[in-house]
């Protein structure tokens, strides 16, 4: 079943019991059922893919906030969830992350990236990832990032505010 086998309880759990949990655990409940419909699927773009629009955007942005949070803009671009980058700044509005989403357009603006064609930041190793990370002032992108109210906020107000699509 993958990585969140050990939650099977949130796959069956109806919207009303969901609902009722602490917005922490609401939160990972989502998470684990968007996860589900993805490893559903052998490849990765398949199965995001194959999640419902609601459900989408709550799993592209919750994968650039692991992404950043574990090691930055440059690792969102250089792993295979970069896939998602182009539609990054349509969800952001969409959530209510507005300076989420000023900080991120205002990056790939000011640095010339195309979000829809990031095979620029292929990496194959180490040297690889840190030359496309001294290409961009990533430093001062993820320092502002970690300082803005955490996208979990807003994530987990949209999926009650959307509880039927999940």
């Amino acid at each position: 079943m993958g990585i969140f086998q050990n939650d099977d309880k949130y796959l069956q759990m109806t919207g009303e019991q969901l609902a009722e949990l602490s917005d922490e655990e609401f939160f990972w409940a989502i998470m684990i059922r968007t996860e589900h419909v993805v490893d559903g699927f052998e490849d990765w773009a398949e199965g995001v893919n194959a999640l419902n629009p609601y459900q989408k955007v709550f799993y592209s942005v919750n994968w650039l906030d692991t992404e950043v949070n574990n090691g930055g803009l440059c690792q969102f671009f250089v792993n295979s969830s970069r896939m998602v980058a182009p539609l990054i700044s349509e969800y952001l509005a969409l959530i209510g992350a507005d300076e989420h989403q000023r900080l991120y357009d205002t990056f790939v603006e000011e640095n010339g990236i195309n979000v829809s064609d990031l095979s620029s930041f292929d990496s194959e190793d180490w040297e690889d990832f840190d030359a496309q990370y001294d290409k961009y002032p990533f430093d001062d992108f993820d320092d502002a990032y970690y300082e803005m109210e955490p996208l979990e906020t807003y994530l987990t107000k949209y999926a009650k505010e959307n509880l039927a699509q999940f």
